[in-house]
């Protein structure tokens, strides 16, 4: 059952690679675009996709069917999903902005679903503090793996059947037509969704509901640091190729194999640092992995030029840190969602997790929105065999390696004073346990009462 709801999470996990790095880059480079409508298209898009999650998160609390509240909803993101992907992907050079920024908010709405629905059904699977931790490494395992298959691509073509960029972004647009069916069909049907106890079929909501959420002690620091935890990896991610190919030397070939690499380690650094949150407790494993983080990535910039026997071990070491991050803080978000019910009495899980993927998507529209205007200000060419000043290739590097460290650190402190752990977990899962049996007791008897009343007015006297 595990393996077939995490393999929903594998074309979401494959479609954050494109998004923060191979489709900015190919709208710029070969489709034509400068790097201002870019970046304008990809953060405006993204930004406006935000009221996406808030608008899906109330009709996710509203669904009532027999299929369940979260599986409806993956369902119909399929057609959207690949609609988008056949728009977006396949498309020719010579399409403009408003082509490019039409279609990336329809492949958002469809993403959105499709990461919504999954994120907050994996909260109603399992009710335990740890278990929680190996569900959504199973998650985060899926989205790696999607995106290692993925990544498979442009080496494979390149080097063997020597395509072209064109070539390569096709292949990946029919990876995903062919994947966002095929695993979404394979969780609805063979996972289903726990009962909804004592659930309503309809509720008002405000935007004072999702106020009080957002400044909900525990769900602050997480909101807080899956902004920053997102930021710095996405920043690294919009300039990567310009980064190892343009300022340090590496081919398009070279610099693929290095991202394999570092999409790979963390196929083994998700199971391992779900462990350490076992251990150590979930928001504690979270600030260590961004401390590691931090000195991992500053230290790249410390490397040779063109060094892969260098880069390898160091893009595998970063990786495997640095892909652990979404795993814990949904699995933290879970057991936030039983604190809520707790303290509010009302199951708030879609409306939870549609915060997630909203500051996630701020986290992802952020960088290309802020780096690409930069690297033009200060002279950087981003066209196919441009040859770039010094310095601007210089202040390149820094906007690769020093910001990103910056905003690592400023998620990983987002933890201090975080008080949501293991033992205060168990105390709430105590209550609430005792709650639903009490509301389980009540609906038996309601359903029991009159017929206990129409067998006594049956008895003869």
């Amino acid at each position: 059952m595990l393996g077939a709801f995490a393999s929903a999470a594998l074309p979401v996990g494959a479609l954050q690679l494109p998004l923060a790095v191979y489709l900015p880059n190919y709208y710029a480079s070969h489709i034509g675009l400068s790097l201002a409508a870019v970046g304008f298209a990809f953060t405006f898009v993204q930004l406006v996709a935000i009221a996406f999650d808030p608008t899906l998160g109330i009709g996710m609390e509203w669904t009532r069917t027999k299929m369940g509240r979260f599986r409806p909803w993956l369902l119909a993101s399929v057609p959207v999903l690949i609609l988008g992907t056949v728009m977006v992907f396949l498309a020719k050079p010579g399409v403009g902005t408003t082509y490019l920024t039409g279609w990336l908010l329809f492949f958002f709405l469809g993403y959105s679903m499709s990461l919504l629905a999954t994120t907050a059904w994996g909260a109603l699977l399992v009710p335990d503090y740890n278990e929680r931790s190996r569900l959504y490494a199973w998650l985060q395992f899926s989205g790696l793996a999607g995106a290692v298959l993925l990544l498979s691509l442009p080496p494979l073509l390149t080097n063997v059947f020597h395509a072209d960029q064109e070539t390569v972004i096709h292949a990946m647009g029919w990876f995903l037509i062919v994947t966002v069916p095929l695993t979404a069909f394979l969780a609805i049907a063979f996972v289903r969704e726990p009962r909804h106890t004592a659930a309503p079929k309809r509720e008002s909501f405000s935007w004072r509901d999702y106020h009080a959420l957002i400044v909900q002690p525990s769900m602050a620091r997480i909101l807080i640091a899956n902004f920053f935890l997102t930021l710095g990896p996405a920043m690294t991610g919009a300039l990567y190729f310009f980064f190892f190919c343009d300022a340090r030397g590496y081919t398009p070939g070279q610099a693929n194999i290095l991202l394999f690499i570092y999409l790979a380690a963390g196929l083994g650094g998700a199971p391992f640092f779900a462990a350490v949150a076992n251990r150590i407790g979930k928001h504690r494993a979270l600030a260590l992995a961004a401390a590691l983080n931090v000195v991992t990535q500053a230290g790249l910039l410390m490397l040779p030029k063109a060094s892969m026997g260098l880069m390898v071990p160091a893009m595998f070491i970063v990786g495997f840190i640095a892909n652990c991050y979404q795993l814990i803080l949904n699995a933290m978000v879970a057991d936030v969602c039983d604190e809520v019910r707790l303290e509010a009495g009302k199951d708030r899980t879609a409306l939870l997790y549609s915060l997630m993927t909203c500051t996630l998507k701020i986290g992802s529209a952020v960088p290309v929105g802020i780096t690409f205007p930069i690297l033009a200000a200060i002279g950087f060419n981003a066209a196919e065999g441009a040859v770039n000043t010094p310095e601007a290739l210089r202040g390149l590097e820094l906007c690769f390696v020093s910001v990103p460290v910056l905003v690592i650190v400023l998620g990983g402190l987002a933890m201090w004073g975080y008080r949501l752990d293991q033992s205060r977990h168990a105390e709430i899962r105590v209550k609430l346990d005792a709650s639903d049996a009490a509301v389980l007791a009540e609906e038996r008897l309601a359903v029991e009462s009159p017929i206990s009343a129409l067998a006594g007015s049956q008895t003869p006297p």
